[in-house]
């Protein structure tokens, strides 16, 4: 980002509404753009129904100007925003113009990093408008709000700040060993034992937070669930009951699918791919190369499940061929039991009973597959109101500092103390983008639209 560059970009999606917008962000020569765009120089935080003007003075459209002087603004520059007309003809016009005047296209997320940058928001907050943006559920959209209001930001610098008063403590006990009887920062008196109750102290906040973050990671995290099986035993039927839609061909003839079926569902809130896969079975010489390559994609997905599920049909018992998975999480699940008697079907507390045709055992399939995902650790996540999202970069670094803090942090107080807090105090940091490698930066941002 040059210090004097003025970008400008279409902060609406490409076709015909009712409204389009442009934003214009940088230092003062904005209000140079103001004065030829709008014929005058706007007050901050002031609404103008105004006409729009070319460079011969004549009317491109009218429409509302917003200007918020720096550094009130999104991204803590001065910024202009024009409410047109939705018309591409309109905004494109508006746009050339505003380039001829000296600014230049932003580039994707460059608004979001110029706030970054000018320490408007922190990487955690601008990493969540990405989020706020894609948010497909209710509660992905609640939870990257909290985080862009600061809620996993205020949770990572409190830790931060702890972190450096006990390092500095350290630090003082080390070089002015006669002097750490005055109080120094801390409002206590410093002593070795109370120097060790810090120390256990951030462990407890490091781990409060990191349950607290792995809610918001897996409500931010699609849980890949595959569905196996023998030919003809009612995978794809499954399917379509558990994504509530015909998106699977049902036919009585094995190897009917012969592709993997990827759908996005959501299960009690929780964000799943659901794939169903080609009837595995060893009869080899029945078997044609195109099926063969079905089974081995199926098989392929198998080994990256986080869930699978083990179709049998009503008469099957014999599961020797899916054993070996049977090492990852998985619920075995007998279907077609609508077509058994009620007295001849077996009770097993491995096996589920279901009916894709009546709908038999469904209800309790999703409950297992809720139980079974989300374990003991987040079994609340779905009703607690300050769940934040979080992001695999940031859950990594997380993990990272309280992973080196169990191999590294003794309760020996010397200068290899100090650097381990230092250590602990720099990961964390990463999380909040303080010191951040340029390169990181680009390849977070690239991932916006233009406009944001």
């Amino acid at each position: 980002m040059k210090k004097n560059d003025i970008i400008c970009a279409k902060a609406t999606l490409y076709g015909h509404s009712s409204v389009g917008i442009i934003r214009i962000s940088g230092d003062d020569k904005v209000n140079r753009i103001s004065k030829q765009l709008l014929g005058f120089i706007p007050k901050s935080r002031h609404a103008y129904y105004t006409p729009f003007l070319d460079i011969n003075k004549k009317i491109i459209d009218k429409g509302i100007a917003l200007f918020f002087k720096s550094p009130k603004s999104y991204t803590g520059e001065n910024i202009l925003e024009i409410q047109t007309h939705g018309g591409p003809i309109i905004l494109d016009l508006i746009v050339r113009y505003v380039i001829n005047l000296g600014a230049r296209l932003a580039k994707p997320g460059e608004f979001t990093e110029r706030a970054f940058l000018n320490n408007k928001i922190d990487l955690i907050q601008a990493e969540s408008v990405f989020d706020i943006i894609k948010a497909n559920s209710k509660l992905t959209l609640k939870t990257a709000i909290n985080s862009f209001e600061g809620v996993f930001s205020k949770n990572i610098k409190k830790i931060i700040k702890e972190i450096i008063i006990l390092r500095i403590n350290v630090e003082a006990m080390i070089n002015f060993p006669n002097e750490f009887k005055e109080e120094i920062i801390i409002k206590k008196t410093i002593t070795k034992t109370n120097i060790l109750n810090k120390i256990k102290k951030i462990f407890y906040l490091l781990m409060t937070l990191k349950k607290k973050a792995f809610k918001g990671y897996l409500i931010n995290t699609k849980f890949k669930i595959v569905i196996v099986g023998k030919p003809n035993v009612g995978k794809s039927s499954l399917f379509n009951c558990l994504t509530k839609k015909d998106n699977a061909i049902i036919t009585n003839i094995k190897g009917t699918t012969r592709d993997l079926l990827k759908v996005n569902i959501f299960l009690y809130g929780i964000p799943i791919i659901l794939i169903d896969t080609a009837g595995i079975r060893q009869d080899e010489k029945n078997i044609n190369v195109i099926e063969k390559i079905g089974i081995k994609r199926a098989i392929e997905e198998i080994k990256t499940a986080d869930l699978l599920l083990i179709l049998l049909d009503n008469k099957e018992n014999n599961i020797d061929i899916f054993k070996k998975y049977l090492k990852k999480n998985a619920l075995v699940l007998r279907n077609k039991i609508d077509l058994i008697k009620n007295k001849e079907i077996k009770q097993d507390k491995k096996i589920i009973n279901i009916s894709t045709k009546t709908q038999q055992g469904i209800k309790k399939l999703k409950q297992n597959i809720k139980k079974t995902i989300l374990k003991k650790t987040i079994k609340n996540k779905i009703k607690d109101e300050n769940v934040f999202c979080v992001k695999h970069r940031q859950f990594y670094f997380l993990e990272k500092t309280i992973n080196y803090y169990i191999r590294n942090i003794c309760n020996d107080i010397n200068e290899r103390l100090a650097e381990n807090l230092y250590i602990l105090q720099k990961y964390l940091e990463e999380i909040v983008g303080f010191n951040l490698k340029k390169n990181i930066l680009k390849k977070i941002f690239n991932n916006f639209c233009i406009g944001k």
